[in-house]
């Protein structure tokens, strides 16, 4: 056996290179159908659960937001006395506002409850009982035992003073389940 001359070697690797390229011309689209044809159910899928994840976050940060702002509102409203109904602009409105804040604020700070002038009525005719003391939470808690004369007075009650959406939407399904 003789030793290939410097002239074959170099031919026959260009003749290697050439012949790859050629081979992979005629083979690549044949390769990559292959690879689509198996990755695609799976990325599919992938896209599925992703897109799934997504909303499921989506959806568990809007109702954490939505408890949070109402345990925002329901902070406020029992510190100062205001409710999203009130007219702030109003001067005898503000006038009982800052009155009504300064009672809640003592009221708070002793331990007991008063509630303000004007609004007492309002809040005892509902048929939760304590209505104003209670956290959006507790309220939806207790809306499945009531009827439909009692949900009534609950929305008018909140479209009236407060206006939490959580507690609206709580009364909007259980009216549908019904």
């Amino acid at each position: 056996m003789t030793k290939p001359t410097f002239t074959e070697i170099i031919e026959t690797g260009m003749f290697t290179i050439a012949g790859v390229v050629a081979e992979l011309q005629e083979s690549l689209p044949k390769i990559v159908a292959k690879g689509r044809s198996t990755l695609e159910p799976k990325l599919g899928m992938a896209k599925f659960v992703g897109q799934f994840a997504v909303t499921r976050f989506e959806n568990e940060f809007q109702k954490r937001t939505d408890s949070t702002l109402d345990q925002l509102t329901d902070l406020v409203s029992a510190l100062f006395g205001f409710s999203k109904g009130q007219d702030e602009h109003d001067s005898s409105s503000a006038d009982h506002s800052a009155s009504d804040g300064a009672a809640s604020v003592e009221s708070a700070v002793s331990g007991t409850r008063t509630a303000p002038k004007g609004k007492a009525s309002d809040a005892d005719d509902l048929p939760i009982s304590g209505y104003r003391t209670l956290s959006a939470q507790q309220i939806i808690a207790r809306i499945d035992s009531l009827n439909q004369s009692e949900l009534d007075a609950i929305v008018k009650y909140e479209s009236m003073h407060r206006n939490r959406a959580s507690i609206l939407r709580s009364v909007d399904a259980k009216r549908e389940k019904h």
